[in-house]
């Protein structure tokens, strides 16, 4: 927590702030949720939560970027839904559900086409891809573009709409993904394979992470326009 009061003082509108912190917060508990589910851990870790919490926290660029907490929010969720896939039988509401979660969380167009190629690119490798499986797919795209449509015509929620929600720069969000990444891989290789070299990995991104931390707090205590190059 400590990390967050820094960016409370410096930041005029905290809106932003709080969602973004919210977003983090359930970030953690569903990839906690997703490593015990997925049995990489037999039980829900602490260790997956601080390790994630720490991550997600730790580069004051990104607390006000509730997008890219809302992203991953909407790939936890989609990856939590497609777990439940089996051999048993087609599937049609797991791929149905996962394809309109994708929908929904994708801030800009980019994301939309990414995580449908990729989530089919998944379905196809898992050989779960059949007619009805892509039509479920295709009916969620379907409702999403519809009811967008709708709210257009009518001018509803104009908040939501894909061109009215504050875009980040690329560099943020190539930013997010490293950190998201790195997180992610500290946790699963010790888990995955423990052994000195996997507890170097750990103690290396944490030593990063808190580097990063530090890096971007004496910049800006210093008045460098370290802020510019992410805009």
């Amino acid at each position: 927590m400590a990390m967050w009061i820094p960016s409370f003082f410096r930041q005029e509108n905290t809106a932003w702030l709080i969602a973004t912190l919210v977003l983090v917060i359930l970030n953690t508990l569903l990839t906690t949720q997703y490593f015990y589910k997925s049995g990489i851990t037999s039980l829900p870790s602490p260790f997956v939560a601080a390790t994630t919490w720490f991550g997600l926290s730790a580069i004051p660029a990104l607390h006000a970027c509730w997008q890219t907490q809302f992203v991953i929010m909407g790939v936890l969720l989609a990856c939590l839904v497609l777990l439940k896939m089996d051999y048993q039988h087609e599937a049609t509401e797991e791929v149905f559900l996962a394809t309109l979660i994708c929908c929904v969380v994708a801030v800009i167009p980019s994301i939309f086409f990414t995580g449908i190629m990729m989530l089919w690119s998944y379905l196809i490798a898992k050989r779960q891809m059949t007619w009805r499986v892509w039509a479920a797919s295709l009916i969620a795209i379907a409702i999403r573009i519809v009811g967008m449509a709708v709210l257009h015509y009518m001018g509803w929620l104009q908040v939501i709409w894909m061109e009215n929600i504050p875009h980040l720069s690329g560099l943020l969000w190539l930013l997010f993904g490293v950190v998201y990444l790195l997180s992610f891989l500290s946790i699963y290789i010790p888990l995955k394979r423990p052994s000195v070299g996997s507890g170097v990995f750990y103690l290396i991104t944490i030593i990063i992470l808190i580097f990063a931390n530090l890096l971007w707090n004496g910049c800006i205590l210093y008045n460098y326009p370290i802020k510019s190059i992410f805009l």
